[in-house]
């Protein structure tokens, strides 16, 4: 296996550990993105007091997923590879 591969088999995990704390974090609240998270904010379905550090865990999550995204798009690997 080369490095490339091995660092897009790396990459993909870290991905999909992302995910999986997006979705509790998702599921916990019943919204998707963070969008939606700030609009329930400004309607008053929850607090930021309530979110605490929830709120900054999903932004962070999300901008880190969006992160290793690129950073896997930039390997340029194949399926068949």
């Amino acid at each position: 296996m080369n490095d490339k591969k091995a660092k897009a088999i790396l990459l993909i995990e870290k991905i999909r550990l992302i995910e999986s704390e997006i979705f509790q974090l998702s599921a916990k609240y019943g919204v998707k993105t963070v969008e939606e998270l700030d609009k329930k904010i400004k309607e008053c379905k929850l607090s930021e007091k309530f979110l605490g550090d929830d709120l900054f865990s999903f932004e962070y999550l999300v901008m880190e997923k969006d992160k290793l995204g690129k950073e896997l798009a930039k390997l340029h690997i194949k399926k068949s590879e």
